[in-house]
C-alpha cells in the first residue's frame, strides 16, 4: 500500500526476487510503471542513510560513466526506519561480465 501510494500506481506486486546485505533488507516489485528495487532498514538512522544513498547514486547517475540504479525516493517505514525505492537492475549476468575485468 505505501508503494502504491506514494508512487502513484495501480499495481504493485512482489516479484520474488529479493536480497540483503548486513545492513538492510531489498525486494523487487513489478509496478505498473515498472520494476523497481526497494531497500528496507528499519533503523532511527535509515532515513539519513539512504538520503545520503541517494544523494550518491545521483551524482554517478549524472557522469553517464558506469550503470548505477536511479534513484526515486525515500520514504518512511510505517512501522519505523526507512526506505529507498530504486529503479531494478538486472544484475543476473554480471557475472560473465566480471569474467573480462
Amino acid at each position: 500500500e505505501l508503494l502504491r501510494r506514494e508512487l502513484g500506481c495501480s499495481s504493485v506486486r512482489a516479484t520474488g526476487h529479493s536480497g540483503g546485505g548486513c545492513i538492510s533488507q531489498g525486494r523487487s516489485y513489478d509496478t505498473d510503471q515498472g520494476r523497481v528495487f526497494v531497500k528496507v532498514n528499519p533503523k532511527a538512522e535509515a532515513r539519513r542513510m539512504f538520503e545520503g544513498e541517494m544523494a550518491s547514486l545521483t551524482a554517478i547517475l549524472k557522469t553517464n560513466t558506469v550503470k548505477v540504479p536511479k534513484p526515486i525516493k525515500v520514504l518512511d517505514a510505517p512501522g519505523g526506519g526507512s526506505v529507498l525505492v530504486m529503479e531494478h537492475v538486472d544484475m543476473r549476468h554480471l557475472s560473465s561480465c566480471c569474467r573480462l575485468i
